[in-house]
């Protein structure tokens, strides 16, 4: 009987690992609108045990791709997914077929708009930004009944050329509208006159995260 005991313990432990380390994770079963709202020891058996967690915001890497939970009340509330080549996102399951942007293309502030409707657009700063970090552009999305009142909000660091052309472009427009000072002070985070325009120079810059769910952050004035 002896010599049957440690093929019995082992294979008790195998079966003891939870199937999201006996396999890899599905990136596209993590960043889904079916994680919104559950509770957290069930999102880990998808998604895996976090790299690391600061107060309610828990980070991982799935398939590569980075991916944020913020939880309250021990249920999921906000999922962020940074986006690249290998990492590219389908918001259908979070927003419908009727506002989602096609999944099998890059995701552009552009094809975002055409799908689901015009975002407003926010800043960190455009002058005078200093070096403590890049600066990001946010485009803040409010949807309907139909998209269950999900918030989207896209995001693109300005650290490639394309993009801080277009911020430079929306800098100026709104520069010569208010003045350098209110353009220097973030006036236009509370300002939706120059919306249109970030529109337009942002709409073929590509996406470098998406974040989902409700009372997102977007930078003020």
């Amino acid at each position: 009987m002896k010599y049957c005991t440690l093929p019995l313990l082992m294979t008790a432990s195998l079966l003891a690992i939870p199937a999201s380390v006996q396999a890899n994770p599905d990136i596209s079963k993590v960043f889904s609108g079916d994680m919104l709202g559950t509770n957290l020891r069930y999102f880990e058996s998808i998604a895996g045990i976090a790299r690391e967690s600061w107060g309610d915001e828990h980070h991982y890497v799935v398939n590569g791709c980075a991916v944020r939970a913020t939880v309250g009340g021990d249920r999921v509330h906000t999922l962020r997914m940074e986006v690249g080549p290998e990492c590219q996102v389908d918001l259908t399951s979070f927003i419908g077929e009727s506002f989602a942007p096609p999944a099998n293309q890059p995701l552009t502030f552009g094809t975002f708009t055409q799908a689901a409707g015009e975002p407003g657009f926010y800043a960190d700063c455009l002058i005078s930004c200093g070096n403590a970090s890049d600066p990001t552009i946010y485009a803040h999305w409010e949807g309907p009944r139909a998209a269950n009142f999900l918030e989207v909000v896209l995001e693109a660091m300005l650290i490639e050329d394309d993009a801080i052309q277009a911020s430079n472009k929306w800098s100026d427009a709104m520069t010569k509208g208010h003045g350098e000072d209110w353009v220097m002070m973030t006036g236009f985070n509370c300002d939706r006159t120059y919306d249109e325009y970030a529109q337009q120079y942002f709409s073929s810059i590509k996406v470098s995260a998406v974040t989902i769910g409700h009372e997102l952050y977007k930078p003020g004035c």
